[in-house]
């Protein structure tokens, strides 16, 4: 996540914050916007599955 990025995630989050948000609430979202952003760009580089072949490795994986 770039600089910038960061920056705009966290006053997003600054701005939903209220008296019963914890630092806990705050890293999640962060960890959930970097997670979001990261499955983004791998789309982007064409690093995906189709569901078809999620059912095919997932068929070997729980073997």
């Amino acid at each position: 996540m770039s600089g910038i990025k960061i920056k705009q995630s966290l006053l997003e989050i600054a701005n939903r914050v209220n008296a019963s948000t914890t630092l806990e609430d705050v890293y999640e979202q962060l960890a959930l916007l970097a997670d979001i952003e990261k499955s983004e760009e791998q789309e982007k580089l064409g690093q995906v599955y189709t569901h078809k072949e999620v059912e095919k490795k997932a068929k070997k994986w729980l073997k």
